[in-house]
């Protein structure tokens, strides 16, 4: 493949779909900060011989962790784990307050990399380091080194990571085949390939690509072209024509029948051979695996063949502020550890496991996203420390503007000041 891109932007990112992370993306912020980085009110059974444990998976992959979960109960550990499941808004929601309240916090729980930064200076975590040291089994060569950079924060380290998830390009072979037989030599399809071959399949009643969950194309094209989030950490600056040529470009595709159209259900018409490229996420394989589609996989569409980024993240473990005794501690890590060789459940629902051992693996070799972990500088990882109010932002007025229903320059500037506005008042 052609390829040498930008560095990768680390830690943070955003919630996956729906399916994947139990609901949509929670745009609070992060809770205000404590005074002090000094433990919660005890009343947290820290004595308790078992591990409270929050995730944010209620779908497949929440029977995929219950499976882990169990597997790892099955060694008889002294600390057995009792898992959580809950919607992410949800956890977001809850995690701060019984922090805040000393009250209910989880021995450990699973956050997405995006809510670190600004989670950690909020004092809702315990830094890792001292239990990770004490461990002695958790060490950075054994991780997938974007994910395991994400957890770190101003030197101290606040996350383990479980996995790398993102956004690919599903595409199906036959009409691959049909319309445009050559266009993946290189393993990419770009804008303006699609320029050539997208009339001739419309003209079929065939869409060439669709808007799915349009944050997260949105952020890959507008990286694409160089464009930033932001230039000083804190104020967004998405208010400029990088943002707005993409935005243009994808409702001009829309007008013109070769992007997916408002009210689609892009899944469906991949599964019904009416659209070439899918831009999913790696959860999806399950899914079009059962709708016996004859796909492949590959990076994001791309305005450039040498620069196809994708949109990623990664879910971490982490260790919610409160008053744990040594022991328990070392049984959370000892759990923590575990997934380093026992994470293949996660990866057949379409995640990619952080561990090198399981990714080194010959199975997960053989998996559809595989790929995705092969070239690193391809691999979008937002750092935006307030990537919550942004995503909301985007949420609002991306599809919007796409599908001809609000105006591109008005969008744009509302949307970034509300950014900032957010950014100040929190």
């Amino acid at each position: 493949m052609k390829k040498k891109v930008l560095s990768i932007l680390l830690a943070t990112a955003m919630t996956l779909s729906l399916t994947a992370c139990g609901g949509s993306a929670s745009t609070d912020g992060g809770a205000k900060p404590a005074s002090t980085e000094t433990p919660a009110p005890a009343n947290t059974a820290s004595g308790d011989k078992t591990i409270e444990f929050w995730s944010v998976f209620t779908g497949g992959d929440g029977d995929a962790m219950q499976q882990i979960v169990d597997e790892y109960n099955a060694t008889n550990p002294e600390y057995p784990v009792v898992h959580r499941m809950m919607a992410q808004e949800d956890l977001y929601t809850n995690l701060p307050l019984a922090v805040n309240a000393g009250t209910d916090v989880p021995d450990v729980a699973i956050n997405h990399v995006d809510r670190i930064p600004l989670n950690s200076e909020n004092n809702i975590y315990l830094a890792l380091d001292d239990y990770i040291a004490a461990n002695g089994n958790i060490t950075a060569d054994k991780y997938n080194k974007a994910a395991w950079d994400a957890g770190a924060v101003n030197g101290k380290r606040y996350g383990i990571p479980l996995d790398v998830h993102g956004y690919l390009t599903y595409y199906n072979k036959d009409l691959v085949e049909k319309y445009c037989p050559n266009v993946l030599d290189d393993g990419v399809v770009t804008f303006d390939e699609i320029a050539e071959f997208g009339p001739t399949a419309a003209a079929d009643g065939v869409y060439s690509y669709a808007l799915t969950w349009a944050r997260n194309e949105f952020q890959e094209w507008y990286a694409q072209l160089g464009g930033k989030v932001t230039e000083d950490g804190v104020e967004p600056t998405l208010n400029n024509d990088i943002a707005k040529k993409v935005l243009l470009d994808w409702k001009d595709n829309i007008e013109k029948g070769i992007c997916t159209q408002d009210g689609d259900d892009p899944t469906n018409l991949f599964g019904q051979g009416q659209l070439i490229f899918l831009p999913e996420g790696t959860w999806m394989i399950g899914t079009l695996k059962s709708m016996g589609v004859n796909f492949g996989t590959t990076y994001a569409i791309s305005y450039d063949a040498n620069s196809p980024l994708s949109w990623a993240d990664s879910h971490q473990f982490v260790i919610p502020r409160k008053d744990i005794d040594a022991a328990k501690a070392e049984g959370v890590m000892e759990f923590i550890a575990y997934f380093q060789d026992h994470s293949l459940p996660w990866a057949e629902v379409g995640q990619c496991p952080a561990t090198v051992a399981i990714t080194d693996d010959a199975a997960f070799q053989e998996m559809p996203q595989a790929f995705f972990l092969q070239d690193p500088s391809l691999i979008l990882i937002s750092d935006y420390k307030y990537y919550g109010y942004m995503v909301s932002a985007l949420d609002a007025f991306v599809a919007e503007v796409a599908f001809g229903k609000m105006d591109v320059d008005e969008a744009l500037a509302t949307y970034n000041q509300q950014i900032s506005d957010n950014i100040k008042n929190q």
